[in-house]
Order: structure tokens, then sequence, then C-alpha cells
């Protein structure tokens, strides 16, 4: 807005004028050139249903041509590695990201034509939300191969996928533990215990009845039952054996009640869960 009411003649006589009309075109990774080649984060509901990401090419130019454009992509992963080891560099703590499975995810072709008169083009990325992990962070990084016009800057695409499904979030937990140990008639609520997507119908906590350190996956099954795996990490879910006493969940306001035992009944957990 604030160009248009700048005297073009005084920008001519100014030494910082940039005469645009002559510079040639190339062609960009919009989406990258928005966000200075940064991580771009795709959140979906985990379904069985696929969801899709167009990724477009954007012909630079002071004017449309009159010539179709074509461009090649393909995956980016030198700059992945080269991104992770920037970060690492910056913070000794920071997670990198992995290369996103070629299960997860397919293309509807690496080729694209810009029409003559036409700035964009896309290829669609297909993105198969229950295959997703969510214990792992997933990049998939995409980049201009080839192109019958120079290739800026703006190449290194870092599409950030993730996925929530209709039980990730925050919740207020009643807890109550009882067995044959210490900790036998303790009782507490807490508020802000979070829950994340492992698939469409599954849920876990980086916790033990939001008590002990460890990795508790909550399953919600189509019987209106609930299944669990309690373990010391994720890499051995259900290290502790957990067995279920007794289940429900409601769907309607994202609630559910859960009695279970772990290390053959040594602790008994009986929890209610409410969505906030």
């Amino acid at each position: 807005m604030w160009l248009s009411a700048v005297n073009p003649m005084m920008l001519k006589n100014n030494q910082y004028y940039v005469d645009l009309s002559k510079v040639g075109a190339s062609i960009q990774l919009p989406l990258a050139a928005a966000n200075t080649n940064q991580p771009v984060t795709f959140a979906f509901e985990t379904s069985n249903i696929p969801d899709t990401i167009p990724v477009y090419v954007n012909v630079a130019s002071p004017s449309v041509l009159n010539t179709p454009v074509t461009a090649t992509l393909g995956l980016d992963t030198a700059y992945l590695n080269q991104y992770n080891q920037q970060q690492l560099a910056q913070d000794s703590t920071f997670v990198p990201y992995e290369l996103l499975p070629d299960s997860v995810y397919s293309v509807s072709g690496w080729n694209v034509t810009v029409p003559a008169g036409q700035r964009l083009a896309n290829i669609n990325v297909i993105i198969y939300t229950s295959k997703l992990d969510a214990t792992h962070k997933y990049i998939l990084p995409i980049t201009i191969t080839s192109a019958s016009l120079p290739i800026e800057n703006w190449n290194h695409l870092l599409l950030n996928i993730s996925a929530k499904n209709e039980w990730d979030g925050s919740y207020n937990v009643h807890v109550h533990i009882d067995g044959a140990n210490s900790y036998a008639g303790t009782d507490f609520t807490d508020s802000g215990v979070q829950l994340h997507t492992q698939g469409v119908n599954s849920v876990y906590e980086n916790s033990i009845a939001d008590f002990f350190g460890g990795y508790t996956l909550y399953t919600f099954n189509s019987d209106g039952t609930m299944s669990v795996l309690a373990g010391p990490s994720a890499a051995n879910p259900n290290g502790y054996g957990a067995a279920v006493v007794e289940s429900s969940y409601d769907q309607s306001n994202h609630s559910f009640h859960l009695k279970y035992t772990i290390l053959s009944g040594k602790y008994i957990f009986t929890l209610d869960y409410q969505k906030q």
C-alpha cells in the first residue's frame, strides 16, 4: 500500500532504485519462501481417509510468461540433515527430525508444468495419518531438483507432518492407588495432564497413572471398553504387564474411566479422565 504513495520519478532518481522490469524469471517453492526454508507444521486429525497437502511451485517474474515452465521436485534429505546439524550445534537438547517414512505418504508425481500465462502449478502429497507414529518428529523435505528456469534459494520445503486424534489433548484426572505397595491409599486430582496421539484410536501418556515415570498407551475399543499398555518407555510399552479390571469411555465429552493393575497386581490404579 505504501509504495503506491511514492512518486516513481523520485525513486528513479534515488540511488536505491531497482528496475524490476529487467529482473529475469525464476522458480521457487512459495511455502518455503514464506517460511524462510524453516519447518512448516501440518497437523491432521487421524483418520483412515488420507489427507492431501498441495505443494506449489511459483514462477517469479515481472510479468507472466508466454511459454510453459517445467520443473521436477524431489526429496531434500541433504538439507534436512544440514538443518538438524545446525540446530544441534545451537542447542544440544534439540531432538533431530526424522525423514517421514515412505509408508506414510505418496506423491501424485514429481513433475510439474506451469502453463503459459500462469505462475503456479502443484503436486499433491497424500498423507496416511492413521500410519503416523506420534512419538517421532517427522519431516518430509522437498526441493526443486531441476527446472527450465533458474531455481531460487527458497527451495527447501520442510513439511513437519503430525497428527492428532480426537482424544489428544489436556485432561483433568483423578487417581486412586491400591495394592500391596507403600503408596496404597494415595488419592489425588491433577490438571493439565497431556495425552498424545498414537494412531487413530490410541493416546499415550509419559507417565504411569500420572504418578510414576514411564509410558502408558490407552486404546479406545469399538465395543466401549479400553485396552492399556504400561511400561518404562515407548521402547518397552508393556514391560509392567498391565491388566485391565474395568473400563469405559464417553465419546460425547471425551471422558474415560479405567481400573488396571501392573506388576502382577502389586499396583492397582483407578483413574478418571475428563478432557479440558
